[in-house]
């Protein structure tokens, strides 16, 4: 890569849309500090501008086209790292859902990555999700959808109001999905356990049968919780792979 204008230009606006992209996605958001961060953009932005330096033929002149043109890479590396924070987002609505099933959902803990209060099981989904996400490569993925970007964002798709329309709530959908599947397992046997604390209730009026049986909804809970961790991993998988499809069709990719 030359250092003459238009290469200082390409790696700016690089840096600009990979540290947009760092500072929203889960791997590398909140739990990595600022100086970090801001190295592996700087880094991974030397290591790409030579390969999507031909997306950018000239600088602008005008100083309020640079700016605009500045926010719209970061705006593209938002969009990117935010979609996959949606996805481990509804990897922790499922935990907290089961939560509410299995009793637990009274017990709250704090969350560093996102800064709130959440779950038992809404953090312990979120944390095994990211490591999944590792094992998946879901972090080269992402890099990957990131220089795709560059090609992609050359049509007029990033600014169709009617392609955000109809991507963003199909999207918003295959996530309730995921969330429906990662929470199958366990929300079915509470169903299960639930329907016969009720008969034992209507057998012996005398007895708290819901307030006995939440031992062995906590225990059977997790024992089918830690049966459906293959479903986890592929629900995962599935998820990343809906996320960089909408991520390509929102910005244009088709």
């Amino acid at each position: 890569m030359s250092f003459d204008a238009v290469g200082i230009w390409a790696f700016l606006c690089v840096f600009v849309r990979c540290s947009a992209m760092l500072l929203s996605s889960p791997l590398f958001g909140g739990l990595v500090p600022v100086p970090v961060r801001v190295m592996i953009s700087g880094v991974l932005a030397l290591a790409l501008t030579p390969v999507v330096a031909s997306h950018f033929p000239q600088v602008p002149e005008a100083l309020d086209v640079l700016v605009l043109a500045l926010m719209r890479e970061a705006g593209i590396g938002l969009v990117i790292g935010f979609f996959m924070q949606l996805m481990m987002l509804s990897i922790q609505m499922a935990g907290a859902f089961l939560d509410l099933q299995v009793g637990l959902g009274a017990a709250q803990i704090f969350n560093p990555a996102m800064s709130s209060p959440t779950t038992i099981l809404g953090q312990w989904k979120f944390l095994l999700g990211l490591v999944v996400l590792l094992l998946l490569n879901g972090h080269h993925l992402m890099i990957g959808a990131f220089v795709q970007s560059f090609e992609v964002t050359q049509s007029i798709g990033l600014y169709s109001l009617t392609s955000w329309i109809e991507q963003v709530p199909r999207f918003a959908g295959h996530l309730g999905l995921l969330s429906l599947q990662i929470a199958a397992p366990v929300a079915a046997v509470s169903f299960v356990i639930d329907a016969a604390l009720g008969v034992i209730n209507k057998s012996v009026p005398q007895m708290q049968a819901f307030m006995v049986g939440v031992p062995a909804k906590i225990g059977l809970g997790m024992i089918a919780l830690s049966l459906g961790l293959p479903v986890f991993a592929v629900a995962v998988e599935s998820g990343v792979e809906h996320t960089l499809a909408a991520i390509a069709r929102l910005l244009g990719g088709g």
